[in-house]
């Protein structure tokens, strides 16, 4: 499971499953997007053709997608078609079929996630509540370091690099983990804290 969503050092924020069983493009991508932020979800679980403005998509063996897309590519079939038809995964066979561009940046998110994911001792429902609450521990981080950075513009001086040293558990190889995880935070919330910041002394 970890070659699924951890390639390159980043946590994959685009992927693609092939497949010509749609409900098995569907179960893998919805079992994958449990490890995202709500807000971060764009997902479509199976398209003829490839949509990059999907992060999460399913689609045909032979859909097209652009060279020069970064994208990681998986491949997923039934060993066992009468327990995939029952929405298991686990008799499925799971190629990689293209990985993205290596980013040299090591985020501790993806530790974390090995070190679930890896445990087989772990049952399966203390994994869900484990990745949830992981999940939910970095969302907290992401809007701290949303509240912090937007106050760059009463605070010129403030260096973004530090803020990512000053929240407890970052540093600055976690930068594109948390400022992928940003864009899931709601409207609302920005607005809120950009709102708060404008009434701050000047």
């Amino acid at each position: 499971m970890v070659a699924l969503i951890c390639q390159g050092n980043r946590i994959v924020q685009r992927l693609v499953v092939e497949s010509p069983d749609r409900l098995l493009a569907k179960q893998l991508i919805l079992a994958l997007s449990n490890l995202l932020p709500i807000g971060c979800l764009k997902v479509l679980t199976y398209n003829d053709t490839y949509e990059s403005k999907y992060n999460l998509l399913g689609g045909p063996l032979d859909i097209d997608i652009p060279l020069d897309a970064n994208v990681l590519v998986l491949r997923i079939h039934a060993e066992e078609p009468a327990l995939a038809a029952n929405g298991s995964l686990e008799s499925c066979r799971i190629q990689v079929r293209r990985r993205p561009i290596p980013n040299p940046r090591h985020p501790r998110l993806l530790d974390r996630y090995k070190q679930l994911l890896l445990d087989s001792e772990v049952h399966h429902t203390v994994l869900d509540a484990t990745i949830r609450s992981t999940r939910e521990h970095w969302v907290s981080k992401a809007k701290l370091i949303y509240q912090m950075s937007r106050q760059k513009e009463i605070t010129p001086s403030l260096n973004i690099t530090n803020v990512f040293n000053v929240v407890r558990g970052c540093s600055e190889q976690d930068r594109d983990v948390l400022t992928f995880w940003q864009e899931g935070l709601s409207k609302v919330y920005k607005e809120s804290v950009i709102a708060t910041i404008h009434q701050l002394p000047h």
